[in-house]
């Protein structure tokens, strides 16, 4: 039981968050790449995709080679991240 519930809570997180950002998409993916000059992570997700971290988002432990789940959204035609959290 307790080994569903961090998923399920993890999602249902994500979930709400995709809520409040109406326009909001999500991409999984493994970190290729980390510029925090540019404040930039590189995914490879069968394609490589570059986003743009807001502000706000900050990495942590999360380093090139983890999966991770980012949920962003397109500002002046740029994919930037709101949220980074490590994917299963």
């Amino acid at each position: 039981m307790k080994k569903h519930l961090i998923p399920a809570t993890a999602i249902a997180i994500v979930a709400s968050m995709s809520l409040a950002y109406a326009a909001a998409e999500t991409e999984t993916g493994v970190i290729a790449k980390i510029d925090n000059t540019a404040h930039t992570i590189t995914l490879k997700s069968g394609k490589v995709k570059e986003f743009w971290l807001d502000k706000a988002v900050s990495l942590g432990t999360l380093k090139v080679g983890d999966k991770v789940l980012v949920t962003y959204e397109m500002t002046n035609k740029k994919p930037m991240a709101s949220a980074v959290v490590a994917a299963q």
